[in-house]
């Protein structure tokens, strides 16, 4: 008996030994806090734009008080909460070395919410998203914007009641686009996936600050706007439009959400607020030639009313209106040598074999004649009143 227990309990004590060596051994794997780096020491990018000039990338960033990233809804008592940086290189990330020299600090890109590329840089595209991206700070959720202002004039515009300049469009496009759809920017991922697709048209809304609209105490404010778009293909600069010239790409824009349309009346007029608009492309040949029938389904409703306007009317105005502004936008886009509405990749999604035969390494572009767009639209409900009917 007395062996029996001896054998127990030196299993017992056997096991306890394992335990803590298993404990000691499993402490040496924790790494702690080796690398913990103090916020005082490190200075967060939020904003980071590129020009090109003389054979050499500038580039400008923009930092801000890290408290204020956190709070963009308070109120700022300081009117000027950010720093711009300045520097220069042959390359992105010799540029953003240049600018570390006087940096005091460490400078960060992982707080990075906007790119803005000017366009004297835009025939860099390529490598501009190499040294963008090719680091592992960088964040891919990043928004991609195209200027044709001055980079110091964007991140010194004015935000409405002092507040953070995170409260622009730049940095939140949203509540904007959610008034007034047009084309929203492309996150960082998203940008390099459409680049790099073949046969894939790619737009970057053109942001600039523009200060016609708004004034404080009498003095104007440079408020930042999108102006217009820069088209790209196969990483390739196509050139530029602006808003009246492509208005016609928000209503083919499959996050689109909310616009105000005029609709003219033999008595009166309206405004009607477009709340969806959802389209689909199908494809027939004559002969070796394709026929692409864009088909729109447009909803809407009454918004405003000035003299006597009747519900067929209201229809046929928004319809014809949709239909011109698109054939308008795709005729400018045959001019810049590109084909809207994602024409040719739908071939090369959908038909391949012919796009190998006629499209591939080739200048493809479609004639104005072989689009027929088709526009449905619903009136959903006339607002609180009845239309106006003239008896």
């Amino acid at each position: 008996m007395m062996l029996f227990a001896w054998i127990e309990k030196r299993g017992i004590l056997l096991r306890k030994c394992a335990a803590l060596t298993g404990i000691g051994f499993m402490s040496l794997l924790l790494q702690g806090c080796w690398d913990e780096v103090n916020l005082a020491d490190v200075s967060y990018i939020s904003a980071f734009g590129i020009d090109y000039k003389d054979g050499q990338y500038d580039i400008y960033a923009q930092t801000i008080k890290f408290g204020l990233i956190a709070k963009t809804e308070s109120l700022q008592p300081d009117p000027n909460p950010v720093w711009i940086g300045k520097g220069s290189g042959d390359t992105v990330l010799l540029a953003l070395n240049d600018l570390a020299r006087s940096g005091q600090t460490i400078l960060s890109l992982e707080h990075l919410k906007t790119v803005i590329v000017q366009e004297r840089a835009m025939s860099k595209i390529a490598d501009i998203m190499d040294g963008v991206n090719r680091q592992r700070a960088s964040r891919y959720t990043s928004l991609l914007f195209g200027t044709k202002a001055p980079i110091n004039k964007i991140f010194t515009s004015d935000t409405f009641f002092d507040q953070s300049p995170l409260n622009s469009i730049m940095y939140m496009p949203g509540p904007l686009d959610s008034q007034r759809s047009f084309i929203r920017p492309y996150s960082l991922q998203l940008a390099v996936q459409t680049l790099n697709e073949p046969s894939m048209v790619t737009t970057l809304p053109a942001l600039n600050a523009n200060e016609e609209y708004w004034k404080r105490k009498k003095q104007p404010l440079q408020i930042q706007l999108i102006e217009g778009i820069f088209i790209f293909k196969d990483l390739k600069y196509l050139g530029y439009l602006t808003e009246p010239e492509a208005t016609g790409l928000r209503w083919a824009d499959p996050e689109f959400k909310h616009f105000l349309l005029k609709a003219q009346g033999e008595k009166g007029k309206a405004a009607i607020a477009v709340v969806s608009s959802r389209g689909s492309v199908d494809v027939s040949f004559k002969g070796d030639k394709p026929i692409f029938t864009l088909k729109m389904r447009v909803d809407g409703n009454v918004a405003e009313m000035d003299g006597v306007i009747q519900e067929h009317e209201i229809v046929s105005s928004v319809k014809a209106r949709i239909k011109q502004e698109m054939e308008d936008t795709f005729r400018k886009g045959l001019e810049k040598k590109v084909s809207f509405f994602q024409l040719e990749h739908h071939l090369y999604r959908y038909h391949q074999a012919y796009w190998q035969q006629a499209c591939k390494g080739k200048e493809w572009l479609p004639k104005p004649d072989q689009l027929i767009i088709e526009v449905d639209f619903q009136l959903i409900h006339t607002g609180n009143f009845d239309l106006n009917i003239d008896t």
